[in-house]
């Protein structure tokens, strides 16, 4: 605790000293040789302007550093704590890289103009700021009226969303973006793949570069859509009204791409940095009169955007709109588990092809027991990317069986093909779930305290067959079940709870005993005896104990 106390004491000393030598050199810009016009700069709105526009490419600490330098070629950002380097600029040369980029005056071309975005006062902040950076040891920097969107409110309550966003006029603290006006940018149907299986959209981080990224919470598809009508009525009023948008001018939109740099932060087209979101992807995922005119002004549509003002007109702005739009991907985002149709085709030959078969279990097969696991309904159980990893590289999932999986050497293009047929092996006949046993997943304190108990000897004992507890099961090895701490890598959230309900509904003559016959099976003394909960507190707790601590297994 001394050693934290102490390290919080010496960092906030670091940061007074950056800043009170700011201070000392707001008295000397005005009359510095050839600045005269510079306003004088206040190093603590420079430090803010900084992170919000700069640390991306030049790091926190001003060193050329930021998560996005290493992807703008060879052209790294300058190192601002090169006191050598920032002595032979004046306060004017500084003002003029930051004013109109480095292609004008002839430095890196990948670094943006700013001259539109901040006002003359906080080019001169932010002048003072990066001065300083180069004298001082440095430190690292109500619910809505149809049901699905009510519902979607309400889950955005209880998953705590304004913990990192702002919604509306929720109270929050956000660390990430906006959504109060989502309604206005975002695709429907993008949005709602996004909430099923949240990816990097910016791989470099939110402003202020926190290096949060949106947690996967395992929404069920129905909880996904009640999430997306929420959030898609959420837009804002008298701003960015989509009648506005101009037709394209004559400009050309790629050279309008280039002029602006917009390489030096985007992906498009398989290049460029990745500070900012990829573009390939625009067309998926933004709605195409929203980019026009947040083109015209980032800061209008978001007021934390670290994006430059381009400083173009409304006819360019759609016409670079229009740009981004012919060269992004067309095709509709995939849900989760969606593949295409060629790629499973070319997939069940390569099945067949490798024999398969010979070991594994198809659907519609009469035949006896296989040496392999059964397949007939694999698009159920494992995640898709787990099986990628098992296809290029087979491993033990069972150790004490003596038959082993072979390592075929396929492609990277094949090992897409045979996941995309196996993913296609569902059982379309399953019956529903109740809205209860489709509820996203948590991990906190108490949920894995009763999952530990339920799975624990006094009650349900999986440790007498599944490794994953602090001793081995009982009996001879080769009639022990799976390790449960590949049940978070292997297993889908869904067919976790389908498997505690019915074993035998998904495979026919397992060991596995059923625990939830009927709604009065579950022991009355942990959730009150509700079945339902015990499900989803034991699905929790199996995907999580891979990381539980010790002593917390079954």
């Amino acid at each position: 605790m001394e050693d934290d106390l102490e390290a919080v004491v010496q960092a906030r000393g670091r940061r007074m000293a950056t800043l009170a030598a700011a201070l000392a050199l707001t008295t000397t810009i005005a009359t510095v040789a050839g600045t005269t016009d510079l306003p004088p700069g206040d190093p603590s709105q420079g430090e803010a302007l900084y992170r919000q526009y700069c640390t991306v490419c030049h790091g926190a600490t001003g060193e050329g550093d930021g998560p996005n330098a290493p992807f703008l070629e060879d052209d790294r950002p300058r190192d601002l704590t090169d006191a050598r380097y920032m002595a032979r600029l004046t306060d004017r040369d500084l003002t003029e890289v930051i004013r109109g980029g480095g292609g004008g005056v002839g430095r890196s071309r990948f670094m943006p103009a700013w001259g539109n975005t901040l006002s003359p006062q906080e080019v001169g902040d932010v002048v003072t700021y990066t001065r300083a950076l180069s004298r001082q040891p440095q430190r690292p920097m109500a619910l809505p009226a149809d049901p699905p969107a009510a519902a979607g409110a309400r889950l955005v309550a209880e998953l705590g969303c304004t913990g990192c966003h702002r919604i509306g006029d929720l109270p929050s603290a956000p660390v990430a973006p906006d959504l109060s006006r989502l309604g206005a940018k975002l695709q429907r149907p993008w949005l709602d793949a996004y909430l099923q299986q949240p990816h990097r959209v910016r791989p470099a981080g939110y402003v202020p570069l926190s290096r949060s990224r949106m947690p996967d919470f395992r929404l069920s598809p129905q909880e996904s859509r009640q999430m997306t009508a929420y959030l898609i009525r959420l837009r804002p009023e008298g701003v960015l009204p989509v009648g506005s948008v101009q037709a394209p001018a004559e400009a050309d939109g790629s050279a309008l791409f280039q002029r602006l740099a917009c390489r030096a932060c985007h992906i498009f087209a398989e290049r460029g940095g990745q500070a900012a979101p990829d573009l390939s992807l625009v067309s998926q995922r933004l709605q195409e009169a929203w980019v026009a005119l947040y083109l015209l002004d980032p800061q209008a549509a978001d007021p934390r955007s670290p994006m430059p003002r381009p400083g173009i007109a409304p006819g360019e702005a759609s016409a670079l709109s229009a740009y981004l739009y012919a060269g992004s991907l067309s095709s509709p985002p995939e849900g989760p588990d969606a593949r295409d149709e060629e790629e499973a085709t070319r997939g069940a030959a390569l099945f067949r092809d490798l024999a398969c078969r010979a070991c594994h279990r198809r659907p519609d097969e009469d035949v006896p027991e296989r040496v392999g696991p059964d397949l007939t309904f694999v698009g159920d159980k494992l995640h898709s990317e787990w099986l990628k990893v098992f296809l290029r590289k087979p491993h033990p999932v069972r150790a004490w069986l003596r038959a082993r999986m072979p390592t075929f050497g396929l492609t990277d293009a094949e090992v897409e093909q045979v996941t995309a047929f196996l993913a296609t092996l569902r059982d379309q006949g399953l019956p529903p779930l109740s809205p209860l046993l489709q509820a996203g997943g948590g991990a906190s304190p108490d949920i894995l305290q009763a999952g530990a108990r339920l799975a624990s000897r006094e009650y349900l004992s999986c440790s007498s067959c599944h490794l994953g507890g602090d001793r081995s099961p009982e009996g001879p090895a080769d009639e022990w079940a799976p390790d449960l701490r590949l049940a978070a890598r292997r297993l889908r959230p869904e067919w976790i709870v389908r498997w505690l309900l019915d074993p035998q509904r998904l495979l026919q003559g397992t060991k596995m005993p059923s625990y939830f016959p009927d709604a009065d099976s579950g022991p009355n003394d942990i959730l009150d005896g509700d079945e339902e909960r015990q499900i989803l507190v034991l699905r929790d707790y199996l995907l999580v104990i891979g990381a539980a601590p010790a002593g917390l297994g079954p």
